[in-house]
């Protein structure tokens, strides 16, 4: 329907996106720096067990909770995933490479968890998108609608559900008369001349 190229290339909104959402992992990166320069400690998410004890992997009480108070090792950790895959994120998006940010995005988002929501958001919307432009040649949701209900529409009538051919696709040449194909002087057998 339309050219590879389309599908696995991205549009200036996508790219626009793509490269708030980097802007987003840039701030989140930082986040973490300051945490991990500022020696911060990091609470688990384990509450006190009976006794207000603490596992042994955190010995050391925030608040409530059971905490490893020198966790440098993890701001660091932390702050160097997001930033690298960050940079790979805008490295696609500058490519306007769907496959890349689409997968990038998903991966930060399920690593980060309930703060990567918005990458998992992005990386999903861009699959989406993909997968709209591919079977009705549209990525937007009211356009692709508009095809998927013309395609089933045309598929009761008994006629041809491809949709019309769009702006971006060229249209195809009309088949002229076309030539016999010259006999072959290898396998056709020679004729016997005709009786007078």
């Amino acid at each position: 329907m339309v050219a590879r190229e389309v599908v696995f290339g991205i549009d200036p909104i996508e790219r626009k996106v793509s490269l708030f959402a980097v802007g987003l992992a840039m701030v989140i990166s930082i986040l973490f720096g300051i945490n991990w320069v500022g020696k911060a400690a990091w609470a688990s998410s384990q509450k006190f067990v009976k006794g207000k004890a603490c596992p042994s992997a955190f010995p050391n009480h925030v608040k409530d909770f059971c905490a490893l108070v020198n966790a440098q090792s993890h701001w660091a950790t932390q702050f160097l995933f997001v930033f690298v895959i960050g940079l790979v994120i805008l490295f696609f998006a500058l490519r306007r490479k769907r496959a890349g940010v689409a997968c990038f995005a998903c991966f930060l988002g399920i690593a980060l968890g309930l703060y990567g929501v918005v990458f998992l958001f992005l990386g999903v919307w861009l699959i989406v998108r993909a997968f709209r432009l591919q079977r009705y040649g549209e990525a937007s949701w009211t356009a692709s609608n508009k095809v998927a209900r013309e395609m089933a529409q045309a598929r009761k009538e008994g006629r041809d559900p491809t949709p019309k051919a769009s702006a971006t696709k060229a249209p195809a040449a009309t088949p002229g008369p076309v030539a016999p194909p010259s006999a072959s002087k290898r396998y056709t057998p020679k004729q016997k001349p005709r009786k007078r």
